[in-house]
Formats: structure tokens, C-alpha cells, sequence
């Protein structure tokens, strides 16, 4: 029951990653803009200190690295009983909490110190840190799930 659970919440980031990254490519209307990260990176630039183009790579390295853990994730839930799905799911879900984590309270730092926010970054910040956190929490629940497995697995050999 855990599995079908992990595989699902992975597909359901998976999917929602994939359609907000395509939405807001398609759709230049002001109406999706709360959900427009580099804007808020642009926004905050006197607040970063080393310019926006350079954090702008940072979330993008970062958004990548989220989509494959969720992938590799939910292929390793679907094809549990295979060691490597489960060695790469245990791996990256380790690395998802080690990276998706900080993400999330930069955030949450930035909502707390960055002075003169609109209403819009105020949105985006607290929705991507929501979803952060959300990853984040599922990465280390799958990574404890991988674990088990793989403690349980090694007493019985």
C-alpha cells in the first residue's frame, strides 16, 4: 500500500512539474504570474547580492534535479523488485533532501527577510515553498521506505 501511495504522490509531482514548466512557456498572461519563480528571482535581485542570471541557473539546476528525482522516484516505486531501480530510487531521494530542503528554506528565509514584497512574490514564495517542502518530506519518506527495504532485505540473506 506504501508503494502505490509513493508511486502516485511521485507521478502527481512529476506531471505538475512538467504541466506548470509548459503552461507558463505557452501562456504569457499576467494571470500565471504567481507561479513565475524567475520573475521573483528578478524582483529580489538587489537582495542575492551576485545577480540574477546566476540564481536564475540555480533554480533551474534545481527545478531539473526535483523532475528526475520525481521520475527516477516513481520508475523505482513501479519497478520495486528490482535492485537498481531501488539502489537509484534510495540514492536520489537521499540527494532530493539533502538539495530540495536548503531550496525550500531559502524560501522560507527570503519570505522572512526580504523587505518591500509585492503580494504576487509573496504567492510565488509561499506556493514553491509549499512545493519544496512537499518534495522535500515525500524524498525522505521514499528514501526511509528504500531504506526499510533494503535493511529488511539484508537480515534475511
Amino acid at each position: 500500500m506504501k508503494l502505490k501511495i509513493l508511486q502516485f504522490l511521485h507521478l502527481i509531482i512529476f506531471l505538475a512539474g512538467i504541466t506548470i514548466v509548459v503552461i507558463l512557456h505557452i501562456k504569457t498572461t499576467n494571470f500565471w504570474d504567481f507561479l513565475r519563480l524567475p520573475k521573483l528571482i528578478v524582483d529580489l535581485d538587489p537582495f542575492f547580492g551576485s545577480g540574477w542570471p546566476a540564481s536564475l541557473h540555480v533554480y533551474q539546476a534545481i527545478l531539473v534535479f526535483a523532475m528526475i528525482v520525481a521520475l527516477i522516484n516513481g520508475l523505482g516505486t513501479f519497478f520495486y523488485r528490482r535492485k537498481i531501480w531501488r539502489m537509484l530510487s534510495d540514492l536520489l531521494s537521499f540527494l532530493g533532501v539533502l538539495i530540495i530542503w536548503p531550496a525550500s528554506l531559502f524560501l522560507l528565509y527570503t519570505l522572512a527577510s526580504a523587505e518591500n514584497l509585492d503580494s504576487q512574490n509573496i504567492q510565488t514564495i509561499v506556493i514553491y515553498f509549499g512545493l519544496t517542502l512537499f518534495i522535500a518530506a515525500l524524498d525522505l519518506v521514499t528514501w526511509f521506505v528504500d531504506e526499510k527495504s533494503f535493511i529488511k532485505r539484508t537480515r534475511m540473506h
